[in-house]
């Protein structure tokens, strides 16, 4: 039986350049493509894959909060993180919330090929590519209460991309199914966490924590 594989990234020339070099591999198959972490969750729900490869800085959804959302409603869910973040911090925080794979993007198509069957076989996956310093570090803090920025909710963290995007607060509330008020306190919330009273602070932090991109 194939390996079912969901792709997840904002760039749709290497969504398609990924799945049709994956679907050569004999045992394995792309399912489904999504551009950001929210469209993610509901092709998990639909196709049912084995692993999702997914980038970090996502709109909506970055792959790191995808991460956690994705896995507490598929705690067997295999994630591969393929992405150009290749320092400490991002390998660190994305194995804490749970991927089972780390790949810079700039590594040839056999290394994700590679990661897919590590991580199936129950193993993890780190690039070689990713300087020794990135896994010692990883392996100094990843067992400790470290936590990177303020302690901001799971949900927090949604509305504070979404912010820093540029939606509004009535649209924050349609996409996540919630009440404008309840926008508001958690806009509230996080300023207060962040200690500021300043939206473009917001941006910055999500900018920092690799969510969104200027690009």
């Amino acid at each position: 039986m194939s390996i079912r594989i969901l792709l997840v990234d904002d760039h749709a020339v290497l969504r398609t350049g990924l799945t049709r070099l994956l679907d050569d591999e004999p045992d394995m198959q792309v399912v489904g493509e999504a551009s950001n972490g929210r469209e993610a969750q509901l092709l998990i729900d639909k196709k049912c894959p084995d692993v999702v490869i997914t980038d970090i800085s996502m709109p909506e959804l970055n792959g790191i909060e995808g991460v956690r959302v994705w896995r507490q409603s598929y705690p067997n869910l295999k994630v591969i993180i393929l992405s150009m973040h290749a320092n400490r911090e991002y390998v660190s925080r994305a194995l804490q919330v749970g991927a089972k794979g780390y790949v810079p993007k700039h590594a040839v198509v056999d290394e994700v090929v590679q990661a897919v069957r590590v991580v199936m076989a129950g193993k993890a996956y780190l690039s070689p590519s990713i300087s020794q310093y990135v896994i010692d570090g990883y392996l100094v803090h990843a067992s400790s209460t470290e936590t990177f920025g303020p302690n901001l909710t799971t949900r927090e963290r949604e509305v504070a991309q979404l912010i820093a995007e540029g939606q509004s607060t009535r649209q924050i509330a349609e996409m996540l199914y919630v009440s404008v008020k309840t926008v508001e306190t958690h806009r509230i919330n996080i300023m207060r966490k962040l200690d500021t009273k300043n939206q473009a602070d917001i941006i910055k932090y999500t900018i920092k924590m690799g969510w969104i991109t200027l690009d």
